[in-house]
């Protein structure tokens, strides 16, 4: 029987820790960054980037092959080919070498392409990291608000549970109205509404945040309170998305490179060696060797080479306007961002010392309620009005955290 007892307190506590445990910011982020497919794709294209560079050393190398080929030609009577020209058959196996040679600059631009599609790659990861944290801020952020606005209102619910039974004695001593009572206790169920659909609210956004950071996780969790602060300035040229731009500009540059030189004259030395006969049954007569060079010189395409600079052009011409159209937005974003920071600095002072004379006002009408010289409804509304300014100070610091995640993505981006 103790054991049991033992076994259920123990689970109880087991209970508890688990439903007071605290996460923080950087802890979604960190889960975020580890569990998303898209940034594990990238790492996987990084190193096929890697294997591509080794495939393009080893072209550079000469290449081996073995080559066999039976061929049987009949020719009797007024049946066959002529025998001149398929001596009745042809029968091969030679082992041959061939290497492309004077191609150190198309090897070269090749090398160059897979830079650039390293770099295009890991742009696009920090885009897709900064872009990741902005999400999983913002969600945070959001999780953030119904935490503190549940736990603000539970606090009020319990100061109304410990004043019910102050204001049970005040009825009792005749201080306040029975009528009072019942508005107090109205409030009171109001209120312990409300806390239910807040914390039915801030359940339905945590579960949000732990998809969005691939988790499998039911649990109740308090958050820690964000601590944001504005990093860098705003320079657009360390901008991944300004940088991606510039990335593909190379890539256009690069094309054209290619285009010239797939038109460049082009060598190949080869050779083989091994058996090449017309007559099977004396092949051990006819070893030999061979080896040359060839040289191939594009004359006349139709133009195809004129025509696919000009694409690229138009490329090119698109790609300035985005970046021009880029460059325009981010400066006007920054900017108004600034002032919306600026506005809700302002804005938050006003509230405060709001609060404070709510505040006053609150305590003085408790004293006043005591002795029987205010209504319980003064009372309740100077509650209501120190509640609704605490709760404006709280939505004002949130927004001016989201404001602060929305201008580090732009200054880190």
């Amino acid at each position: 029987m103790r054991r049991r007892v033992f076994l259920i307190i123990f689970l109880c506590c087991l209970t508890l820790a688990a439903y007071n445990q605290t996460r923080n910011l950087d802890y979604y982020l960190n889960e975020a960054v580890r569990n998303s497919p898209l940034l594990n794709d990238y790492r996987n294209q990084i190193s096929q980037a890697g294997t591509d560079s080794l495939i393009i050393g080893a072209t550079r190398k000469p290449l081996i092959e073995a080559k066999s080929s039976l061929q049987y030609s009949p020719y009797y009577h007024n049946f066959g080919y002529d025998d001149v020209i398929t001596d009745g058959g042809n029968y091969t196996a030679v082992l041959g070498v061939s290497q492309n040679i004077f191609n150190k600059r198309a090897v070269n631009n090749r090398y160059a392409a897979v830079e650039i599609q390293k770099q295009s790659i890991n742009n696009s990861s920090k885009i897709s990291i900064n872009e990741l944290n902005k999400i999983i801020t913002d969600q945070y952020l959001t999780a953030f608000s119904d935490y503190t606005d549940y736990i603000f209102n539970k606090n009020f619910l319990d100061l109304f549970m410990k004043e019910n039974e102050i204001v049970k004695q005040f009825v009792k001593n005749g201080v306040v109205k029975q009528t009072d009572y019942l508005s107090f206790l109205v409030e009171s169920q109001t209120q312990e509404i409300l806390v239910n659909q807040i914390k039915s609210q801030y359940v339905k956004e945590l579960l949000i945040l732990s998809q969005l950071c691939g988790l499998n996780d039911t649990g109740w969790y308090e958050l820690g309170d964000p601590e944001l602060q504005i990093h860098g300035s705003p320079e657009i040229a360390k901008s991944p998305s300004f940088i991606q731009y510039k990335i593909d500009s190379l890539k256009i540059e690069n094309e054209k490179l290619a285009i010239d030189i797939q038109y460049n004259p082009k060598i190949n030395w080869f050779a083989d060696a091994g058996f090449l006969t017309s007559n099977p049954w004396n092949f051990y007569r006819h070893f030999g060797y061979s080896a040359g060079v060839s040289l191939n010189i594009p004359v006349y395409d139709g133009k195809q080479k004129t025509l696919s600079k000009q694409k690229l052009e138009f490329d090119e011409n698109s790609r300035k306007g985005y970046e021009n159209n880029f460059r325009v937005q981010y400066m006007q974003q920054v900017q108004q961002l600034e002032v919306e920071l600026k506005s809700l600095n302002e804005m938050s002072i006003q509230i405060l010392n709001q609060l404070k004379s709510s505040e006053q006002l609150v305590t003085a009408l408790k004293d006043q309620l005591e002795a029987g010289n205010i209504q319980m409804t003064e009372y309740i509304n100077s509650v209501k009005n120190f509640k609704t300014a605490s709760r404006n100070i709280n939505l004002i610091k949130i927004q001016k955290l989201q404001v602060i995640n929305q201008m580090n993505f732009l200054l880190t981006q």
